[in-house]
């Protein structure tokens, strides 16, 4: 999500996506290579924009789920600049800043958008909305419905906890981090005017952090560098002083 939103930022509005396993997804990458030059170093990207030509970038990431022959499925992205080149002839690409084709996250909960100051991603209407209905079913659960549970010696809501650490979970974009702070207010106002002052009140937090810049995972034969050092390491647990083991393998 980070890399899709600094995509955008260095206007490469369009785009096309897809989902494949591993195999397709290593193919996928040597053809995009070869033949729009997502491989390309970034300033011959920024020479041949300057001459007038599209510039591409392709990213993926690996999923929970698994494909029907069993490896892991991979949700990818191409974004390309304006310009001239065989992919704005080749690819069915849309526009990220039509509002009607956003570009929205694997699990369809985000959507990437500019809102006037620069990009970010956002919950969507229809996640906000659900957020919204989640908090009112929970505050004004009838007292026979209500769950509890205790945290560090103090008696608490269980679903409004459940619900809190799904909202400080979310991902600290400028825009979700704005959405979740409304959310929790929500709750709290709800809280405050549906639920008695005597019983279990909601716990505090902390604010929801902002994302960190986080190098790219490239993937070889199925695994990142991070894998392949675990796997390393597994095999020749003796061998933790070696190059690979360090990172420089």
């Amino acid at each position: 999500m980070q890399r899709l939103q600094q995509a955008a930022t260095h206007q490469h509005f369009f785009y096309t996506s897809g989902r494949t396993d591993l195999a397709g997804f290593d193919r996928l990458t040597k053809k995009f290579a070869d033949v729009y030059g997502t491989e390309l170093s970034r300033q011959t990207k920024h020479k041949r924009r300057l001459a007038g030509e599209a510039s591409s970038l392709l990213h993926g990431v690996r999923l929970t789920t698994r494909s029907e022959n069993g490896q892991r499925s991979v949700d990818w992205v191409l974004l390309v600049s304006e310009g001239r080149g065989l992919v704005i002839q080749r690819e069915q690409l849309q526009d990220l800043r039509d509002p009607h084709s956003r570009l929205k996250s694997s699990d369809q909960q985000h959507e990437l958008v500019h809102d006037g100051k620069t990009w970010s991603w956002r919950l969507t209407h229809r996640s906000y909305n659900q957020c919204l209905d989640r908090i009112h079913r929970i505050a004004s659960l009838s007292p026979d419905r209500r769950r509890y549970i205790e945290i560090d010696g103090v008696l608490r809501d269980a679903d409004a906890e459940i619900l809190l650490d799904r909202l400080y979970a979310e991902p600290g974009f400028r825009l979700v981090r704005r959405q979740v702070g409304k959310l929790v207010g929500e709750l709290r106002r709800d809280w405050r005017r549906l639920r008695p002052s005597n019983g279990p009140q909601l716990s505090e937090r902390s604010f929801l952090a902002y994302i960190r810049f986080l190098p790219d995972q490239p993937v070889i034969n199925g695994l990142t560098h991070a894998e392949r050092r675990q796997a390393f390491l597994s095999a020749f647990p003796d061998q933790a002083g070696t190059p690979m083991a360090r990172g420089h393998g």
